[in-house]
């Protein structure tokens, strides 16, 4: 409260204030994928395989990047089995778990919610609104706006279910601008994803056996894609072997600024 002069010596000071800073290191990480083609394979085909090849590869780095937003983990050991974890059966079973799993370039908000103790198992029998709500209140004064609701499809036809969701179909001419959000509920965007599994063990982590999934929800303004450059994909040919090369590259990690313990994600489970 700012004083008053009551006498003229010694004259009373305001109150000071120390200002403190704090540091956030962001490291990039990059991403790669890599086919190796036959030329007279690609010669004879019927179609243009190159252009549909250099689609497909670029199309393996975002659905990688998705998957670590959702599952990625850089503890020496992921929270996640997954040396076992093929993904709705998206990434084959050779290579998983490796020092070069693409879910260990940067923490997802599945590893961020546990880190920050802000998870929580169902609640009851069935999904129930006030689950929801109560993942919002758990995010404090960031829970107020600027979130967005991350949800499986098996999760999406029980919340299509609760007369809270409001479906695309009654937004009105907002509709024709979404991008992926199929719903909302207390003006919370929905958004589906394929990487949120249905195999989650009860605990919420994929152990190798179980049948539950979860929604996230996060606060969009502490998440942001930092990149420093965008998807390229380049061609080689090895004459000596008759073969060509098609790689893509990214780099690009998803960060938040915020300090550690501030939660800005809660992890729902066991549905």
């Amino acid at each position: 409260i700012k004083g008053s002069v009551s006498v003229d010596q010694p004259l009373a000071q305001y109150t000071t204030s120390t200002p403190a800073t704090g540091q956030k290191t962001i490291n990039i990480k990059g991403l790669a994928s890599s086919y190796v083609l036959d030329d007279a394979a690609v010669e004879d085909s019927a179609l243009a395989v190159l252009p549909i090849f250099s689609q497909q590869i670029a199309q393996d780095l975002e659905d990688a990047f998705e998957d670590c937003m959702i599952n990625g983990d850089t503890a020496a050991t992921h929270q996640d089995d997954i040396a076992n974890w093929n993904i709705r059966d998206r990434w084959g079973a050779a290579g998983l778990g490796g020092s070069a799993d693409h879910r260990r370039a940067f923490n997802g908000m599945r590893a961020a919610a546990f880190d920050q103790s802000n998870t929580a198992a169902k609640a009851g029998a069935s999904l129930a609104v006030s689950d929801i709500l109560a993942g919002m209140s758990s995010l404090g004064e960031l829970g107020a706006s600027n979130l967005v609701m991350v949800v499986s499809p098996e999760f999406m036809i029980d919340i299509m279910s609760l007369s809270e969701v409001v479906t695309i179909d009654k937004f009105g001419p907002a509709a024709s601008i979404l991008s992926g959000q199929i719903g909302s509920i207390f003006n919370v965007p929905i958004v589906m994803s394929r990487f949120m599994s249905n195999d989650l063990a009860t605990t919420g982590l994929y152990t190798g056996s179980g049948a539950t999934t979860g929604f996230l929800l996060f606060n969009a303004a502490s998440y942001y894609l930092y990149e420093r450059r965008g998807i390229v994909v380049e061609q080689d040919k090895d004459i000596s072997a008759g073969a060509i090369r098609l790689v893509a590259t990214y780099r690009a990690v998803m960060g938040s600024p915020d300090q550690t313990a501030t939660k800005n994600t809660f992890f729902g489970f066991n549905y």
